[in-house]
C-alpha cells in the first residue's frame, strides 16, 4: 500500500492496519484512557450588550476564558467566588473541547434541550430579558410554538 492509499483510508479502518501491524502486543496492556463527556449542562459567559454560550465558544476562547476567570477567582473580591464557579465550568468545556473542537454540543439550556451551533471565535450574542435568562422573543407581543432543528431539539 502505497503512503496516498494509506492516507486515503476512512479513519477507522487505517487505525486497524496500523494495530495489525504490529501495536497490538503493547496496546492490548494497555489501560483504555478515559473519553471526557460532553457537559450536561450549557452555561453563559456575560459580554458587553448580552451573554454568549460555553457551547458556542472555539477552544481558543475557552482557554482564554479559563484562565482569566481562574486568576480573577484567586483575588479577593466579591466575584472570587462567582469566578470560581465559572472556571470549573469552562475547565469542563476546555477538556472536552480539546477532543471535539468542532461538535456541535447537545444537552440542556435551562429547561430546554438543545443543539447549539457550531463552536466560533465569535459567537452570536446573545440578549438577556428582564429576568436574567435569554429569549429571542421576548419583545415579540405574540406567543409562538418553539422551533425544533433537523434532530427535533432546541429553538
Amino acid at each position: 500500500m502505497t503512503r496516498d492509499e494509506f492516507i486515503n483510508l476512512p479513519l477507522k479502518l487505517a487505525l486497524a492496519v496500523i494495530w495489525d501491524m504490529g501495536g497490538s502486543k503493547r496496546l492490548e496492556q494497555m489501560r483504555a484512557p478515559e473519553i471526557p463527556r460532553s457537559p450536561r449542562y450549557d452555561g453563559r459567559l456575560g459580554r458587553q450588550g448580552g451573554f454568549v454560550w460555553y457551547s458556542e465558544m472555539d477552544l481558543e476562547s475557552l482557554r482564554w476564558w479559563h484562565k482569566a476567570k481562574s486568576e480573577s477567582a484567586q483575588k479577593d473580591d466579591q466575584y472570587a467566588e462567582r469566578n470560581g464557579k465559572a472556571a470549573a465550568a469552562l475547565a469542563k468545556w476546555v477538556e472536552w473541547r480539546e477532543l471535539f473542537p468542532a461538535e456541535r454540543w447537545r444537552g440542556t439550556r435551562g429547561d430546554d434541550k438543545v443543539t447549539a451551533a457550531a463552536p466560533s471565535r465569535e459567537p452570536q450574542l446573545n440578549e438577556w430579558n428582564n429576568n436574567g435568562s435569554s429569549n429571542k422573543r421576548a419583545s415579540s407581543p405574540r406567543s409562538e410554538p418553539p422551533q425544533r432543528d433537523e434532530d427535533g431539539y432546541g429553538f
